[in-house]
């Protein structure tokens, strides 16, 4: 179910990108992302779809929303997990 529902939600987030923002979708300038455990704001999935990231500040572009780091991870890889049996998340929550 979990590989079923970031399908879903990857899909929703290339739509609105398609909707709102299809220079930066066509330009592949923007960032599709979850944060990490305990790096969140909000205490439930949710999936940030930011574009464009060329217009974004550096500490957001590069630091908070940068994925493969510790604090976000990008849709791929997160199903890429599920699909081999993984956490979604290379770490665990530590609370």
């Amino acid at each position: 179910d979990d590989v079923n529902l970031i399908q879903d939600m990857t899909q929703m987030g290339y739509d609105i990108l398609k909707e709102q923002q299809p220079q930066a979708l066509a330009n592949e300038d923007y960032i599709l992302c979850f944060h990490i455990p305990p790096f969140y704001s909000v205490a439930h999935l949710h999936l940030h779809v930011l574009a464009p990231a060329s217009e974004m500040n550096f500490l957001n572009r590069y630091i908070k929303f940068q994925c493969g780091t510790r604090w976000c991870i990008s849709c791929s890889d997160v199903l890429e997990r599920l699909k081999s049996g993984q956490m979604a998340v290379p770490y665990k929550q530590f609370f």
